[in-house]
């Protein structure tokens, strides 16, 4: 399992940041303080460094040779928390995060400093009621069984083939809208005994528009976060003030 270092002086934030972290598959080392850091480096290998500007400015976080050559050939990445009271030190390699963190950014990051095949969208695994139709054809019921920013996967009988245009509609539940757009498909899952007969396809959306789009990006987060605090209580106590609305 990849590990992440966060040290930050801010417990909210960590509190926030870890279980998120570790939602996504990682290891997660938390430190408040720099010395805290420094033995976690002298004790394990990260992948990834997410460090606030309090930290940096901290006397006693001097990395030794051997993490000072990781950072400064690539190998070991570097993100920077802000801290308004905390100055500008930071490492010139590092690339910034604000703080209340923007998740869709935070995941975009993690993604692609940590993995080699960076998933471009955080997707939600559900199960929600929708519909789709072909052109002008009637609406067909399907099951809608994970959700992103930029597309869905219906699990329904393939009468679609890849490149097809279709309008979809879903509801967002607890937000008193529905979402009515045009989509592409993208691929498609056939029946067959490896998968059980498992049969459905991917959607991209065309435009989403604006108004759509604020909508969807505060049902993702926030179904996520219920996830998230599910297996983590007090979770979401702190990442309303943490995380960016």
């Amino acid at each position: 399992m990849k590990s992440i270092l966060v040290a930050d002086n801010r417990h909210d934030l960590l509190a926030t940041l870890e279980p998120i972290l570790k939602h996504w598959g990682y290891r997660v080392l938390s430190a408040r303080k720099a010395d805290q850091a420094m033995a976690f480096l002298r004790e394990s290998s990260p992948c990834l460094l997410i460090i606030g500007e309090g930290i940096f400015n901290t006397p006693s976080l001097v990395f030794n040779a051997e993490t000072t050559q990781r950072v400064q050939s690539g190998d070991l990445p570097v993100i920077t928390l802000k801290q308004e009271s905390a100055g500008v030190t930071r490492l010139d390699r590092s690339e910034t995060i604000e703080v209340p963190v923007e998740l869709f950014e935070l995941f975009s990051f993690i993604q692609r400093h940590v993995e080699k095949h960076p998933r471009q969208n955080l997707r939600l695994r559900l199960k929600l009621p929708g519909m789709y139709c072909i052109e002008d054809n009637e609406f067909i019921l399907a099951d809608i069984l994970n959700l992103s920013m930029h597309g869905l996967f219906f699990k329904a009988p393939t009468r679609v083939k890849e490149g097809d245009r279709v309008t979809v509609v879903f509801p967002l539940f607890g937000h008193c809208k529905e979402i009515e757009v045009k989509a592409t498909v993208l691929y498609m899952i056939q029946p067959d005994a490896e998968n059980n007969f498992f049969q459905g396809f991917g959607v991209g959306f065309d435009n989403l528009p604006d108004d759509h789009r604020g909508h969807l990006q505060k049902f993702i987060r926030e179904h996520f976060l219920r996830e998230v605090s599910a297996c983590n209580d007090g979770v979401g106590d702190f990442a309303e003030a943490q995380l960016k609305s």
